[in-house]
């Protein structure tokens, strides 16, 4: 799975964990936390922990350094432009 899209990622989550047939309390229980937890990272009202990164890339079915590597990017342009020597964050990262 490509994650370099520019798809938001609350919704590359949410179209993969229906991809992969996934109730939000599913994924909830693998993650140790609520299903509405889930369902508002999925509206992107709520923005996950980066330490769970690795763990909804499990569950998901996807590169976790892919995916830390988009939250990354996306919650924090400007540390991810300063470790990966970018001018500026990709699309779709909201700009301080």
């Amino acid at each position: 799975m490509n994650l370099t899209t520019e798809v938001p990622l609350h919704i590359l989550l949410r179209n993969r964990r229906k991809e992969l047939s996934l109730t939000q309390a599913e994924i909830a229980e693998i993650l140790h936390v609520t299903p509405e937890c889930i369902g508002q990272w999925e509206a992107g009202r709520r923005r996950m922990e980066l330490s769970k990164l690795p763990r909804i890339a499990e569950a998901l079915q996807i590169d976790a350094e892919e995916l830390c590597t988009k939250a990354l990017a996306e919650f924090h342009p400007l540390l991810y432009a300063t470790l990966f020597r970018h001018d500026t964050a990709p699309a779709n990262s909201p700009q301080l």
